[in-house]
Formats: C-alpha cells, structure tokens, sequence
C-alpha cells in the first residue's frame, strides 16, 4: 500500500506538472497578433500639443519615438470620434467624424502613417452597443424615418403609474449605471432601452441594417490604414427578443434598481451576439485578404472566464482574435500567491487549445492603477509578471513609469457617469489622470495653466525624463523586460507555474534549446526565501539560477547568483520585489505534447494499481 501511495503520489505530482504548461513547440507557427504587446493610450491624458489642456492626436504622433522605444507593437487610441462627451467619447454622435478637440481627419492620417513607419501598428475603439442620443440615426429613428425607424430598441409604455404619473417601462431591465434601463421619448410616446447613459440609446443589433451600417465603419477606418478594434461592451451587444423580466438575485432585492441586484439572463451574454462577433471576424479576415495583412478584433467583456472564453470560438468558427482577460486589475495589497495563480490558470486553462491566445491586463482606464492598488513597490515586480508571460500583453500608459492614481478632488470631477454609481468615490477621474513626461509644470503634458485633470502629485520624481537618466529606474526595467519578450524562450516557451509559499510566487519559460527563464514575484510585506525544491525538481532547473533582471526593490543585480534549493539557504526576496532569472544554459527537456503526456500519466497510473 504503502508502494502504491508513493508510486501516485509520484504520478499525481507529474500529472498537475504536466498540466501547468502552456505552449508547444511543435505548434503552428504564430501570427504577429498572437505575441503583440498593446500600448493603451487615453488621448485626453496623453500629450497636449494646442495648449489647450486636454490631449490629442497630435500629441500622441510627438510621443511615438518613445512608445516604439518602449519595444511595443501596437498603439491602442481610445475614442476621439465626434461626441459630446457625456461619457468621455464612448457616446458617439459621428463613427466617421473625429472630434475638433482631438484633431482633425489630416492629423489621424499623418498619425497613422507615423504609426506604421516605426514599425508599429493602430487599434481604435468601436462602441457598437450605443451610440450618442445626438447621432444622426437616433434623431432619424425618433422621426420614424426609414430605414432608421428600428435603428434602436423602442417599446410602448405598460400604461401610466397612477401615483407618479409617469409612464411605465416595458419590463424591469435595469442600466448598468443603475435605476431603469429604459427611457421615455415624447416626442415617439415610446421607450427606448439604454443599458448605459440614458444618452447613449442602444442600438437594435438585430436589425441587418444596423449591423451593415456597423460594417461599413469598420471598413471606413480599415480603409484608413487601421490594424484592428477593441470592441466595448461586447457583452451587452443583444438583448433577448422575448422582453421578459430578469429574474432577482434573492428575494430581498426584489424592487431594487442596483444592477448586480439582478441575474441578466436577457440582457448580456446572449447567443446571438456571438453569431454577431463571428460576422465581424469574417469582416476583418475577408478585408485582410486584400492585401495578406491580417487585421485584428478584441473585445472586452468583464465576465467569468467560462463566459469569456465563448469569445474565441473555434477552427472553424472563429469569433474574436482574442478577448481582454480582467482577472489581474482587481488584485489588491492582500492578494496572495494561491490568488494569482488561480487567475493565471483560470485563463490559460479554459483556453481552446488550437486557437486560444492568453491576454493579460493590470491596469486600464476603468478601474485604480496597478500601483495604487498593490502598492508602488510592486510595479517592477508585476510588469515582469506580465510581460513574460504567454500571449498578448497590454500597458496602460504610465505603468511602464509605475504611474500612481491622482488625487481628483469632487468639484476636480470630469467623468459624468460617476463610474456608473452614485458613490463618489468610484469616479474614473483618478486613473485617467495626464501622462507625466517630466518635472516642469503640469510634468510637460501640457503648455495650459492646468491640464483637464490634476496630475499626480508625485509627477516631479515619477516622470519620464527623470527615469530615462536612471539605469535602474522603473522605466528602464520595463524596457529591458521588453527585450526579453522578444526572446524565442518567451515568445515560443512552456509555461510552468509553482507556488513557492502565501507570498512567494514562480513561474519558467522553457524551449529546447534555449537558456531557460524564471519569473519570482513576492507578493508579500515581509522578506521571504524562494525555496523552489519541488519546482527545481518537477521543472528540470538547476539549484542556482543567475538574476536577469531585478526590481528595484530587490538587491539584486544582472549576473547575481540565486540560490533556489540550496541545503543551507536558498535567496531571500524583499517585500514586494521581483526578479527574473536565467539558467545561463539550455537545461529544458524536449517539449511534450499534452497528448503524449496524458498518456504517459495515464500508464503511469496503470502501473501502480498493479505494484
């Protein structure tokens, strides 16, 4: 008994191993898509180049010298359509237009053509779900005009409510933004539904003429030289054609006008909005045959990884290129190795195999900077984490400087959703604050007395110039990870992950015939060894490694020894820090497949029920 529990123990052990790898070198050869690092750019916050106070497009082309330094492959500019801004540009009165505080149509193209003279490619926004109640098309719809008339979601009223007088929505659908997603129209005498703003109406995606209409501007930016789109709120796109109620949460919500007080069993993630994805792919893929340039779709959808990963589809329904995965942008100062290793696993486990491309994010414009929600420490320490991992990366401009969240006082405000809430402390102000490229006034993003927000105000010691000077700067670090992720171990490698300890967390990258590379973050606020005895032994490394690179924070220096199953002490890693080691050799064994390993532990299990 005692042989068999041995032999399994043993087994178990190289089956949950087996398990934790991703990648394969004998896999199909990768798109450029498929390894990219995305930079985030907020183009109010970016770089003002009129004086005006507020970023733009011109401001963005005087900064792509330092993005493409930076080593990223991809420029991702947030909305700058025509709107009014009743929530920062995702309410668009004209997809074709550019709004005049942004630039003009002359500026985008000389911007694009920057973009890909460096090498670099172009991602915009496309809000498909809404658009402005000042658009065209609604105004068009309210009138009953064709073929605009059921360009959006219109319903009649239940009657008039005896007490209040108003009249009485559809059914209870509730806004994300909280209260009754439907909106009386006078002018029509019907609702209209909103999953957002009550001035960003929906738009009745299930109308062909809609999703033409959607097609064409699609097209109309493809023909201007874009690369790919982020598609917002992809998982509201549909709504059910039934009208029904949603259910509640419990029964003590029943009547509450919370949105998470309801189970929106018509109102998101409905199956026809995957058909819809499908359509758009076939779109970009079709347009990429024109001249064998692929260009790319991702979505955003913040929901549970069995839900997201419906956006992949498969071999031979494709959907999205790859959906953004929001599991690390809620860690916290209290999150533990277990944690983050639970969300690794819960993107690359789920992943479908033949078509599945990991998508990392730690910070974006909708929720606190990486910094300010784990600490600055830690910013060397989780970019690495990041960057080196498989798949696709995306940067929120500033992290790369371990840029913190500004402090926006309440009359300071410019969001005018609240963040969706009625709590005042949600506000997306804080994030969203002017990139810091120097210690002048208003860190030399802008030449205004004040810029549209308050920068933070660490902005003197924390900018751009200040750490290009300083060989052991965040920024530095970030670039010399940078060229790491060009590496083939990283672009091409395994992935195997160990949890050393409650803090302490590791993860190689491993391909035949390549040093290999290991990853260790302290998660922790106390100084912690990084014994790995079982990772060292599972993961074929050596008992010593030497240091890559290391965080600030870490002590460590390039060429450092570190100790990872030493008998008499293994290296210790400061609170917070990070480090990222070499075997300074190949010492990887030959990729397995998953199918061959699966065998293997499946005779190996066999063999010990007859010990």
């Amino acid at each position: 008994m005692k042989i068999f529990t041995l032999c399994c123990r043993e087994a178990l052990l190289s089956f949950a191993m087996t398990f934790l790898i991703f990648g394969n070198t004998e896999a199909k050869q990768k798109e450029w898509w498929e390894t990219t690092t995305i930079y985030q750019v907020y183009p109010r916050s970016f770089k003002d180049s009129d004086g005006d106070g507020i970023g733009d497009l011109n401001g963005i082309y005087e900064k792509l010298d330092y993005i493409k330094d930076l080593g990223m492959e991809i420029i991702w500019i947030q909305p700058f359509y025509r709107s009014p801004m009743d929530d920062l540009g995702y309410d668009v009165a004209n997809f074709n237009e550019i709004e005049p505080m942004f630039g003009t149509m002359e500026d985008f193209k000389r911007l694009v053509a920057g973009i890909h003279d460096r090498g670099m490619k172009v991602m915009l926004d496309m809000t498909p779900n809404h658009v402005s109640d000042q658009h065209e098309w609604f105004n068009l719809s309210v009138n009953k005009v064709e073929p605009y008339k059921d360009y959006f979601i219109w319903r009649d009223s239940k009657g008039i409510d005896e007490k209040t007088k108003k009249q009485i929505p559809p059914n209870n659908w509730l806004s994300v933004f909280g209260g009754s997603g439907w909106t009386w129209n006078e002018k029509r005498q019907q609702f209209y539904f909103r999953q957002f703003s009550a001035k960003q109406p929906d738009l009745n995606v299930r109308n062909p003429k809609v999703r033409q209409a959607l097609d064409d501007v699609f097209v109309y930016w493809m023909d201007l030289g874009v690369d790919g789109f982020r598609v917002d709120a992809i998982r509201h796109l549909i709504e059910s054609d039934n009208f029904m109620d949603e259910p509640y949460v419990s029964k003590e919500l029943e009547g509450s006008i919370l949105y998470d007080s309801m189970e929106h069993i018509y109102t998101r993630d409905q199956e026809d909005t995957y058909t819809v994805v499908h359509e758009w792919r076939q779109l970009m893929d079709e347009y990429s045959l024109r001249d064998n340039k692929t260009r790319i779709m991702v979505t955003e959808a913040y929901c549970d990884e069995p839900e997201l990963v419906k956006y992949f589809g498969n071999d031979t329904y494709k959907k999205t290129h790859f959906p953004f995965y929001f599991g690390f942008v809620k860690l916290n100062r209290s999150s533990s190795a277990k944690e983050l290793d639970q969300k690794t696993h819960a993107m690359i486990d789920l992943m479908p195999p033949e078509i599945g491309v990991a998508n990392w994010v730690l910070s974006n414009h909708d929720n606190s900077r990486l910094a300010s929600r784990m600490s600055p420490a830690i910013v060397d320490a989780m970019n690495m984490f990041e960057l080196l991992l498989p798949g696709v990366a995306s940067v929120y401009y500033g992290d790369e400087i371990g840029m913190t969240d500004s402090i926006v006082r309440q009359d300071q405000s410019r969001d005018p959703q609240n963040a969706g809430t009625t709590d005042l402390s949600l506000k997306r102000d804080p994030e969203r604050a002017p990139m810091q490229w120097d210690d002048s006034n208003n860190a030399g993003f802008t030449t205004n007395k004040t810029a549209w927000l308050p920068l933070s105000p660490d902005y003197y010691y924390r900018n751009v110039k200040k750490q290009l000077a300083d060989p052991n700067s965040h920024l530095n670090i970030f670039k010399r990870i940078m060229g790491l992720r060009q590496s083939a171990v990283i672009q091409n490698g395994l992935l195997q992950t160990c949890v050393l300890s409650d803090w302490v967390y590791m993860y190689t990258r491993k391909l035949d015939g390549e040093p290999t590379v290991g990853v260790i973050v302290n998660l922790g606020s106390e100084s912690e060894p990084a014994c790995a005895k079982d990772c060292v032994q599972y993961f074929d490394l050596p008992d010593v490694m030497h240091v890559h690179t290391g965080s600030i924070n870490s002590g460590y220096k390039p060429g450092d020894e570190f100790a990872l199953n030493s008998d008499s002490q293994c290296s210790i890693l400061r609170p917070k820090a990070g480090v990222v080691l070499t075997s300074g050799k190949s010492s990887a064994a030959k990729p397995t497949s998953i199918f061959l390993s699966s065998f293997s532990i499946i005779l190996i299990l066999v063999l010990c029920l007859f010990r």
